[in-house]
């Protein structure tokens, strides 16, 4: 029987069947599952026993595109101002340097070795590009969450973004190399830049749309974000422009739209294992192990390069943008994976008829080599990167969800404790997004309370808190005031650590807790001397989340 002459349907449950099977026997010998769906799929690919063909991942290409948007999409999402505000430094020298240092090291040692510029410029554009699917299946496989993985996240949605206009300015400029061609170059380089801008612009309008769409209740988060995932990604592809980049910007535009847009870019969660462990089989499928031998010198030296640019460039921007060191040494292998957006710039590249049929077979022979080699390797590198930076089982419910980074302000600057407890209270409703507590409100229950009592708890600690009609969970946000302010606390001293806490109708033995777990970490004067030596949100995030701290803010499920 032809597996290839089947339903399209029943071909992808085949797919997902042996994928899931792979996955699982991946897990048995201690391998990240996504490294089990991908050698599954080489193996029932032409590459070895020829199950399914070439023709299958050109039959089941708009599933794959659909997989990709999808993927891109949450990507995007993490891009969210409320949760990397005060991380934006960090996370923007991670990315320019490692993007630097990785366009710049293989455009050398290309040219070194072949003399030819227009395709070292090619290969250099290409190498930054990192595999959001695979980096996001191994987080979410690990169940990873802290400094690191925030960082990776928002840096390879912006990797792929600088990859993108670098390729773009790249195909215009390695043109003059084998011929100039009709127009200048300025001209050539303002109708990419234009491309690029009308790929953003579709996905924000179309996030707009979908989020109007379900505030008015006319659709489901799930009917929405489904419904936009395909409206981008075959609108792009019906008027040449880029799919991933639209549904970049949609993922953006609802990751920056407060809870409810947060929602919908997670809205097909449930539906990621299964699209997922499809994807990374079907492109196992279409991965070619005959392409290896064909890398060449130059194919090995694209592969150790680029290696070298994503793991010490993202080290290095990491140290410079004040990461702690447990994320520098370890963020580098997270960016390593390549694959759909190299892959989708190689069939740009090969449409394009400015270079010759024989420049682009070699950028695609060693490309394709060394998408083989870094989607099998790739996995295993970036779950040791995880467990070596100790955030693997961490995304998980915890007794106090607010101390994260995006939720602790530094420095507080406040004149008195009123004008600290407004600075908290704007504070916490921006960083959590939420648009049911109105900061009067808020403002107005925590003075009532402070006029009644002082909460300052000694030692230049302060507990304010209020109670608020509705919400969606115990809200929370921590400020460390350098100078101090006073608080009328019982021994005296100014307060310099305050930690505001909002708790609904219904939360109240939940409130006892918290309080509780927070009132016995502030206790600890180890804690607060390390506290009043800390510089940043990140060092003060470290200090609450090292060794046994973590005891007073135990995992639920434990």
């Amino acid at each position: 029987m032809d597996i290839n002459a089947l339903n399209p349907l029943f071909t992808i449950a085949l797919i997902f069947a042996s994928g899931y099977a792979g996955g699982l026997l991946a897990k048995r010998l201690h391998m990240p599952s996504v490294t089990g769906n991908i050698i599954v799929g080489v193996a029932l690919g032409p590459s070895i026993f020829g199950f399914f063909s070439e023709g299958t991942a050109q039959l089941l290409e708009p599933a794959t595109m659909f997989a990709m948007g999808l993927i891109t999409a949450v990507i995007g999402g993490h891009l969210s101002w409320r949760r990397l505000h005060n991380s934006v430094r960090r996370i923007l020298s991670v990315t320019l340097v490692e993007v630097i240092f990785t366009y710049s090291l293989v455009v050398f040692a290309i040219y070194f070795l072949t003399e030819d510029m227009a395709m070292s410029l090619i290969l250099g554009a290409i190498a930054t590009a990192t595999a959001p699917a695979t980096v996001l299946a191994v987080f979410r496989e690990e169940r990873a969450k802290g400094l690191m993985v925030k960082t990776t996240l928002a840096s390879v949605a912006l990797d792929n973004v600088l990859c993108l206009i670098l390729f773009s300015a790249t195909m215009v400029t390695a043109a003059q190399f084998v011929g100039p061609g009709a127009g200048s170059l300025g001209t050539k380089l303002a109708l990419a830049g234009r491309d690029l801008l009308f790929s953003v612009m579709i996905g924000a309008v179309a996030g707009k749309l979908i989020l109007t769409a379900v505030r008015r209740r006319d659709i489901t988060p799930f009917t929405g974000l489904l419904f936009g995932v395909l409206m981008t990604t075959g609108g792009a592809q019906s008027i040449g422009l880029n799919p991933l980049l639209t549904n970049l910007s949609m993922g953006v535009v609802l990751g920056n739209s407060g809870r409810e847009g947060e929602d919908l870019v997670s809205a097909l969660e449930d539906f990621q294992p299964m699209v997922l462990t499809s994807f990374f089989t079907l492109a196992g499928i279409d991965l070619h192990l005959s392409s290896l031998p064909a890398m060449g010198v130059a194919g090995g030296a694209y592969l150790v390069t680029r290696g070298i640019g994503k793991v010490f460039g993202a080290s290095i921007g990491a140290y410079i943008g004040g990461a702690p060191p447990r994320v520098s040494k370890a963020i580098g292998p997270t960016l390593l994976p390549q694959a759909g957006l190299a892959i989708g710039l190689l069939v740009v590249l090969q449409g394009d008829g400015r270079f010759p049929s024989e420049l682009v077979g070699a950028i695609t022979n060693v490309v394709l080599a060394t998408v083989v080699l870094n989607e099998i390797f790739g996995p295993p590198l970036v779950r040791r990167s995880v467990r070596a930076a100790e955030e693997a089982g961490k995304d998980r419910r915890r007794l106090v969800e607010f101390l994260q980074e995006e939720h602790i302000l530094y420095p507080l600057k406040a004149e008195d404790k009123w004008d600290a407890i407004r600075k908290m209270g704007e504070f916490m409703i921006k960083t959590h997004g939420v648009s049911d507590v109105t900061l009067d409100d808020l403002v107005e229950s925590v003075e009532a309370r402070e006029r009644s009592f002082s909460t300052a708890i000694g030692s230049g600690v302060a507990l304010p808190h209020a109670h608020i009609e509705s919400g969606p969970e115990i809200l929370g946000a921590m400020g460390l005031c350098p100078k101090g302010v006073d608080f009328d606390a019982p021994d005296g001293e100014p307060v310099r650590v305050v930690i505001l806490i909002a708790t609904p109708e219904g939360y109240e033995e939940r409130h006892l807790e918290i309080m509780s777990a927070v009132a016995g970490l502030m206790s600890d004067p180890e804690v607060r001397a390390h506290l009043l030596t800390a510089r940043s949100s990140a060092e003060i995030y470290e200090i609450l989340e090292s060794g046994a701290r973590q005891d007073y803010n135990y995992f639920l499920d434990d």
